[in-house]
């Protein structure tokens, strides 16, 4: 996995962590090229599809904004959980950063799980 891959996976597992770690996520969202928009977008197709799990389901998000767009789609089950795969392209960048995503059932919703 290229760097930028693996920041823009820290960039988007920072998403739910404690408003503390906002400064670190800023820094690593600055170098992966994704804003917080972009990832807020990305959230909401994940919610898109955690609203009806259904293997091989995808949806796509685009950001005006920034020229980022992207996909996030069903990948499989782990037991209760499911896994979200995300693919995600930033503006003058042709290669895909991948985020795979966790969600597990709590209290009926869906929780990241690591």
């Amino acid at each position: 996995m290229r760097f930028s891959g693996i920041l823009t996976v820290a960039a988007v597992a920072a998403m739910v962590a404690a408003p503390a770690a906002a400064n670190p996520l800023s820094r690593i969202l600055a170098k992966s090229g994704l804003t917080p928009q972009d990832t807020n977008i990305m959230r909401q197709a994940e919610q898109t599809l955690l609203a009806e799990v259904q293997g091989g389901k995808r949806a796509k998000w685009a950001n005006p904004d920034s020229g980022a767009h992207g996909n996030v789609q069903v990948a499989g089950k782990e037991g209760d959980c499911v896994l979200l795969q995300h693919q995600a392209f930033v503006k003058d960048d042709q290669t895909a950063k991948q985020v795979r995503r966790k969600f597990c059932p709590s209290a009926g919703k869906w929780q990241l799980s690591q």
